[in-house]
């Protein structure tokens, strides 16, 4: 045994170590299915009555405890060949940017196909996790909670290890300007949005630069009497399709240009590309930092309407007065009806009360977790959070793999560094994410963080010995997105078959759906994937 490493407390007895799982969304699904895969008996607990936590719509009425919920037609900004489950592709017939309704049909058929509805406690709220009486010798936690059907008393539950998977939609996050408690308008969070009937005629404020300002502003511009867009550092916007040849994250995420340039060389030469394809200067939203140094909008609609004039790029606010906005630059909006602050989620843990194991606030929530998931200051590796790594890409197989190593390292499989030699891998991490986001976070590239999970899992594609066995099948590797079927190729739980076959055939199924008469021709695929090269390649003339 290496000296200073943790290991699991597998007990004598060959009972099965019992794992409480918190959600029963994306990421408590990864969880459940990863805990029986490696013999532990998970039982998952969720609030609501259903799976898929936030792809759940709710039009009318609205759980108390729901902080987010999803658009009414939202389009993911993830295509379905980089968002589905490594072991589990998606049908080919779905389109190539899923809807909402199409993801939690897929979800619901990711459970009913490995059977993990049996292991959920439905309408159960979990109201704490605490270290058990014997915590200090066997790493276990006492879980209450309580039947929110019936609202009876509180039951308690001890469990050799918990996984965390509440998500990051669990507190809305709400700035605060100087005169905000005068205005006379209204403020809704983006959590809250589900349609742009309600602006109809207004004139409204979003004030944001992610994923959600970039859908609000571009939806409710088509309603409002005018719509304006309020960043802080000016925006990134990348198109789904890059070029109009291939969804992005198929273009952005080949290896082999992430192994030939350094990170900040792609920054560089991507930025350049972007730059190119719109005039940000012109319509006033010049990003003020690199791209992939700030949050960026995976949108098709705001260029559109901006161009239209019905959405228009303002400054940062300054204060707010009784009917008007006030701009840092000095400018002002009057009577303003509605702001809607895309201003994001805190990722919390209500449940847990131990300040030093997970902060109330989430505050540097990164300098605490080892890999994002491992939080070490709790002694034992007997507790993972799941998906709370804001990611700039597909979220369900990054959940799937943090899933994985924690299941691992619970079933006793493998085993954590010391305290030392992870609080410096930590601090490590924490210097790369400072270095490019400018300040330390828990943003994350998808790419990365997925890779760095894969190696400590032991589930990397080894690419450069597959050369020799399957030379196709490793150029595509190499040349073509890093789906996560690639995962799948070697170490536990692998299927080399079967992830060969979702691998080869991540072209023809992304195409499928756009076809009306499928062709007969033969397969171009890897003169396809050649191009990923080509909008990531710096001019030198």
């Amino acid at each position: 045994m290496k000296r200073g490493s943790y290991h699991p407390q597998v007990p004598d007895k060959p009972t099965k170590r019992t794992v409480a799982i918190i959600g029963a969304g994306v990421s408590g699904l990864t969880a459940i299915k990863a805990c029986v895969e490696e013999g532990l008996q998970p039982v998952c607990f969720e609030r609501r009555e259903t799976i898929g936590g936030v792809w759940n719509v709710y039009e009318d009425v609205v759980p108390d405890f729901v902080q987010s919920r999803m658009f009414s037609n939202v389009l993911m900004n993830t295509s379905k060949e980089m968002c589905c489950f490594s072991d589990f592709p998606m049908p080919k017939e779905y389109p190539v940017f899923l809807l909402c309704r199409d993801a939690i049909k897929y979800y619901e058929a990711y459970a009913e196909h490995f059977k993990l509805k049996q292991y959920i406690k439905f309408k159960t709220s979990v109201t704490s996790v605490d270290k058990a009486s014997n915590y200090e010798t066997t790493g276990q936690w006492t879980v209450s909670y309580q039947d929110l059907e019936n609202q009876d008393s509180i039951h308690c539950e001890t469990f050799d290890a918990v996984m965390v998977c509440n998500g990051l939609t669990s507190k809305q996050s709400w700035p605060s300007f100087p005169g905000q408690n005068d205005f006379q308008g209204k403020f809704v969070h983006s959590g809250d949005y589900f349609d742009n009937k309600p602006f109809e005629g207004q004139t409204v404020v979003v004030v944001g630069s992610s994923f959600s300002a970039g859908d609000i502003a571009g939806e409710v511009s088509r309603t409002a009497k005018q719509t304006y867009l309020s960043t802080k550092q000016g925006i990134w916007i990348l198109p789904r399709l890059i070029d109009g040849h291939a969804p992005w994250d198929i273009k952005l995420t080949a290896r082999l240009p992430n192994y030939r340039y350094s990170l900040k060389s792609l920054q560089e030469m991507v930025g350049k590309n972007l730059l190119s394809m719109f005039d940000y200067e012109k319509y006033s939203v010049m990003p003020q930092r690199p791209f992939l140094g700030m949050s960026t909008m995976i949108n098709d609609l705001v260029p559109q309407r901006m161009i239209s004039g019905t959405l228009k790029a303002i400054p940062l606010i300054s204060h707010f007065t009784e009917n008007d906005i006030h701009m840092v630059d000095g400018s002002i909006l009057q009577n303003v009806d509605t702001v809607i602050f895309a201003t994001g989620f805190k990722a919390t843990c209500p449940f847990i009360h131990d300040e030093e194991i997970y902060p109330s606030e989430n505050i540097n929530q990164n300098k605490l977790l080892y890999k994002q998931v491992f939080p070490v200051n709790a002694n034992h590796p007997s507790m993972a959070i799941i998906g709370h790594v804001y990611v700039q890409g597909p979220v369900a197989p990054t959940c799937e793999l943090e899933s994985r190593l924690a299941a691992r390292v619970f079933a006793g499989n493998k085993s954590l560094p010391s305290k030392p030699d992870m609080m410096k891998d930590i601090q490590q991490n924490n210097d790369r994410l400072a270095a490019q986001w400018g300040q330390a976070d828990n943003r994350e590239l998808t790419f990365i963080h997925q890779n760095i999970l894969a190696e400590a899992l032991g589930v990397a594609p080894n690419i450069t010995a597959m050369f020799f066995t399957d030379p196709k099948l490793a150029w595509r590797c190499l040349n073509g997105p890093c789906v996560p079927a690639q995962f799948r190729l070697r170490g536990p739980h692998s299927n080399y078959k079967e992830a060969r076959k979702t691998i080869m055939a991540v072209n023809e199924n992304m195409l499928y759906p756009t076809r009306h008469q499928q062709p007969t021709t033969t397969d171009k695929t890897d003169q396809d994937l050649s191009k990923n090269l080509e909008f990531v390649s710096l001019k030198t003339n």
